[in-house]
C-alpha cells in the first residue's frame, strides 16, 4: 500500500454539550465519563465500508497509472543506455535524451505528489458525512445518559488507551444501536473483530 494511504489513528476526546454548572453543583455531582471503540463502531457502518471500497478503487487506478509512467521511463533509460554504449548518439542527441529522461522523472514525482493530495481530499470529502453522523450520535447518547465526556478507546492500530474502566460506561454497543446497527452479532476486539476503516475520528466539538 502506498505511503500516502497509511493513516495513523488519533486519541480523540469527544466533548459533549452540557449546561453550565456552578462550582457547588460540580462538587455534588462528579463528572461522568464514558468510552467507546470508534474503530469497532466504524467497522460495522455500511457507509464506512463503502468509503473504504471507493478509496481502494481510487488507489488501484493511481497505481496502474504510475506503473505505466514508470515503465515508459524505464524503456527510455534502457534505450539511451544501449545507444550510448553502441556509440550511436552524437553529443547533442545524448543531451536531448538525458533531458527527456529527467523530464519524465520529474513528471512521475509530480504525479505522485498530486495523487497524494487528491487522495487526501477525496478521503476527507467521503468521510465528512460519516464523521458528522457519528458525532451527532455520540452527542445524543451523552445527553440521554448524562455523560460529560466520551473517550475513544482505540486507534487504527488497535492500541487501547483505556486499560481499565467500568463495563457499564463502555457505550460502544449503545452507540451502534443509535446508528441503526444490529448488535446481536457484534464481536469485540478480543474476539477477532473485523478490521476497521483506518484514520476516521470525529473532530472535537467546538
Amino acid at each position: 500500500m502506498p505511503y500516502y494511504m497509511r493513516v495513523t489513528g488519533l486519541f480523540v476526546l469527544l466533548s459533549c454539550t452540557k449546561p453550565a454548572v456552578s462550582p457547588a453543583q460540580s462538587a455534588q455531582k462528579p463528572l461522568r465519563i464514558g468510552y467507546t471503540n470508534l474503530e469497532l463502531v466504524l467497522s460495522y457502518l455500511p457507509e464506512a465500508q463503502q468509503v473504504e471500497q471507493q478509496l481502494r478503487t481510487y488507489e488501484k487506478k493511481v497505481i496502474e497509472q504510475l506503473n505505466i509512467k514508470q515503465s515508459y521511463l524505464q524503456t527510455k533509460v534502457e534505450e539511451y543506455t544501449e545507444l550510448k554504449q553502441a556509440g550511436k548518439l552524437t553529443p547533442a542527441q545524448e543531451e536531448e535524451r538525458r533531458k527527456e529522461i529527467m523530464r519524465l522523472d520529474e513528471e512521475i514525482k509530480r504525479f505522485q505528489e498530486e495523487s497524494e493530495q487528491n487522495y487526501l481530499k477525496k478521503k476527507a470529502e467521503l468521510l465528512q458525512p460519516i464523521v458528522e453522523k457519528l458525532q451527532k450520535a455520540i452527542d445524543e447518547l451523552a445527553a440521554a445518559e448524562g455523560y460529560d465526556y466520551i473517550l475513544n478507546n482505540s486507534n487504527s492500530t488497535g492500541v487501547a488507551f483505556i486499560l481499565h474502566g467500568p463495563k457499564g460506561d463502555d457505550v460502544t454497543e449503545r452507540l451502534l444501536k443509535r446508528l441503526g446497527v444490529d448488535t446481536s452479532q457484534i464481536q469485540r476486539p478480543d474476539t477477532a473483530a473485523p478490521k476497521a476503516t483506518p484514520g476516521v475520528t470525529p473532530a472535537p466539538k467546538k
